[in-house]
């Protein structure tokens, strides 16, 4: 069984039936499901998923289907379990920082990437930028 950490724009997508990749994004999730592998959902995406999802400026959902998403599907399916930044994720986050020089909003990217590349998981993102860390590995569902 494989580790997969979903980015946040996974999860928004497989949410919003209305969303450019939400087909795409939703069958990659049930498929993880059918074949039992491991979802691991760090507290940084999962935050975004409801910040993001219940925004009224953003997304026009109401504030119940992001929560029933999160709290009912997301957590119904069996290998899904909470990842949080181990022992090495520090020096591994601070590695990527420096090596790729990044600022502002991109620091979350190395955030994501260090927790995965600690656990050995494969992140899963629509974000192409992920790619310029060389040492992990990545999937864009929608390629």
């Amino acid at each position: 069984m494989a580790l997969f950490i979903p980015d946040a724009n996974i999860l928004l997508n497989a949410l919003r039936k209305d969303a450019p990749c939400h087909d795409v994004c939703r069958s990659w999730l049930q498929a993880r499901a059918r074949l039992g592998d491991s979802i691991g959902l760090t507290e940084v995406v999962e935050i975004a998923l409801l910040r993001i999802g219940t925004h009224p400026k953003l997304l026009s959902m109401p504030p119940s289907d992001v929560l029933a998403f999160w709290n009912e599907d997301l957590w119904s399916y069996k290998g899904v379990f909470r990842l949080a930044p181990g022992s090495r994720h520090s020096e591994i986050f601070c590695k990527l920082i420096a090596r790729v020089q990044l600022r502002g909003n991109d620091v979350n990217d190395a955030w994501l990437a260090a927790i995965a590349l600690e656990n050995q998981a494969t992140l899963v993102s629509l974000d192409q930028g992920f790619s310029r860390f060389k040492q992990l590995s990545w999937l864009d569902p929608s390629i």
